[in-house]
């Protein structure tokens, strides 16, 4: 820390050694933050000629490798794109409640609608898998012995799988909620009000005035749900069945040591994730959805259809419980489920009353789940824990580098590149680079899986510390200090670290829960030392169901414990 400082207080003075510092830094940015999610571009081009002929012109099945990747990606696209509708859908509407206060229970639905942010996804997954698809699920509660969705079963026009679309919904509905609310908070509600007086009715001020204000955020948010859903893999590991979203298949092809498929696999994946965020984020700047229609006979009905819902006090209430119960649904309802046959597994299978089909069986006895529990436990604490400290240093370094340089606008828009690249092309991309295949630095472990969790960490932090910066207008403080004597590192050390450290702390809990919480990219590079996350897969794909269930249950209780945490901190 001492050598931190000692450059960081020349910062802002001498100019080769603050310029030194600043490369330093985003040198080390580059190479452990941008660099994993993006080196299987730079693989696929180098190694083009033996990807190509793999997937185009194999000696015995010719094209078919290729059909196989673009079935793949066409069926994440099409979930990404079904999954962004219903999240507009739901997302639009209960933003504005949980920002204006119109819920009864607007701090429970806001916590329910943040809780995606820190569930573990394979743990979600398996509990979605048994709350639909089971005929213990939500099913028995009505006294049925059947699945209420299969897991095959597929939504017509748009052929996703519907298993796949309510978890995807599910798990990417914050990234879209959490930017609409925040916005709207900021806002305040003087444009409605003045809206309001002037005799327009409730929907109407909502899409000519606040509709335009939020499009930035709306923009964004949307694009960070599309991209989430492109790149979700532990949930979708579990519940996809025979279907192979891009992200799925990935994993499969790394499994089969196809590293040449897989890579191209993940170059068109992180392409199309880019291709969809990068100009979001730049139409975002400046995005304002202002459908010009006054005066036009479209208008005038748009005006009566509105006033006429506005008017209604009883749809007003359906409208708001039936946005809450979907919720509640979607997120409590497989959690409720876990717990449920959690107990009917307890001691038997509830279906044969044979203790060998019973939790303290599989994981207490000779089965012998427990130590591999309790392996993974603490393989997925150490690694969250090293991340996340790795990231809070490296985004501190960062922030005091370029906070008041003309590099910040372009470093913010860099260092999200590891949240919009998905997790398992992430992890294929950086066992490609540290791997041998590249730097062979580092082989398949726990500490590759370090490398691959601060890659993503390192953006929460860096993203929450220069929101924080920016709302909190530190600099008069840290003037102040300077007047009074102290250098650039001290006031950065006493006044301005300090102030944000709620911020700082926030990251960094955002940062260890989804580090604890990640699946595809830790499958990718974990080797022998199982994390928790992944142990979940494994155990639902050796059909080990109430080893998973007490897993799943305890990763779950686990994130709504943090959640409250992570709510203390926030406020």
């Amino acid at each position: 820390m001492k050598a931190v400082g000692f450059l960081s207080a020349r910062y802002r003075g001498r100019g080769p050694l603050s310029a030194a510092y600043v490369a330093v830094v985003l040198a080390a940015v580059a190479l452990l933050v941008l660099a994993p999610p993006l080196y299987v571009v730079v693989y696929v081009l180098t190694h083009a000629e033996a990807v190509v002929r793999e997937a185009f012109q194999h000696y015995l099945i010719g094209s078919a490798y290729w059909q196989m990747i673009t079935r793949a990606l066409l069926l994440s696209l099409r979930l990404a794109l079904a999954t962004l509708a219903v999240d507009l859908a739901l997302g639009l509407p209960l933003s504005y409640l949980i920002a204006r206060r119109k819920l009864k229970a607007s701090a429970l639905v806001e916590n329910l609608a943040t809780l995606p942010l820190v569930l573990p996804t394979s743990a979600f997954g398996f509990a979605a898998l048994m709350a639909w698809s089971s005929p213990l699920g939500i099913s028995s509660l009505f006294g049925q012995r059947a699945a209420l969705i299969p897991q095959d079963a597929v939504l017509p026009v748009v052929e996703v799988p519907v298993l796949l679309l309510i978890v995807h919904v599910a798990l990417t509905l914050p990234y879209l909620v959490r930017p609409l609310v925040a916005t709207l908070e900021t806002l305040g509600e003087a444009y409605e009000l003045v809206s309001r007086s002037l005799g327009a009715p409730i929907l109407t001020t909502f899409r000519r005035v606040v509709l335009p204000l939020i499009a930035p955020s709306l923009v964004t948010g949307s694009a960070l749900a599309l991209t989430r859903s492109l790149g979700e893999t532990g949930a979708t590991l579990i519940v996809a069945g025979v279907n192979f979203p891009a992200s799925v298949a990935i994993v499969r092809l790394v499994g089969a040591l196809k590293m040449g498929l897989a890579s191209l696999l993940a170059s068109l994946l992180v392409a199309s994730a880019l291709s969809l965020v990068l100009p979001a984020e730049l139409l975002s700047k400046r995005a304002a959805l202002r459908a010009e229609v006054r005066g036009t006979r479209l208008e005038k009905a748009l005006v009566r259809v509105e006033r006429k819902l506005s008017s209604s006090a009883l749809l007003s209430r359906l409208a708001k419980a039936t946005l809450a119960s979907v919720l509640a649904i979607l997120l409590l309802a497989p959690i409720a489920v876990i717990v449920k046959m959690l107990v009917e597994y307890w001691s038997c299978d509830p279906y044969t009353g044979r203790v060998e089909g019973g939790v303290l069986y599989q994981v207490f006895g000779p089965a012998g789940y427990w130590p591999r529990i309790v392996r993974a436990a603490a393989n997925s604490f150490l690694v969250a824990s090293l991340a996340t400290l790795t990231a809070v240093y490296l985004s501190i370094l960062l922030f005091a580098a370029v906070r008041r340089t003309k590099l910040l606008p372009l470093v913010r828009a860099l260092i999200k590149i590891p949240l919009i690249v998905p997790t398992s092309a992430t992890g294929l991309s950086a066992l490609l680079l540290y791997g041998e295949s590249g730097l062979n630095l580092v082989q398949p472990g726990i500490w590759l899986t370090l490398l691959v969790h601060v890659s993503f960490t390192t953006p929460v932090v860096f993203e929450t510390l220069i929101s924080t910066y920016e709302s909190l207008e530190v600099d008069p403080l840290e003037e102040v200090a300077r007047t009074l004597g102290a250098t650039p590192y001290d006031a950065l050390e006493t006044v301005t670290l300090p102030v944000l450290r709620r911020g700082i702390v926030a990251g960094a809990v955002l940062a260890f829960l989804g580090s604890l919480g990640e699946t595809g990219a830790t499958m990718m590079v974990m080797g022998r030392d199982e994390m928790l996350t992944v142990l979940i897969v494994n155990m639902a794909e050796a059909m080990a169901v109430p080893a998973a269930l007490f897993t799943s249950a305890l990763l779950l209780l686990y994130a709504l414990a943090a959640l409250l945490l992570l709510r203390t901190f926030v406020r």
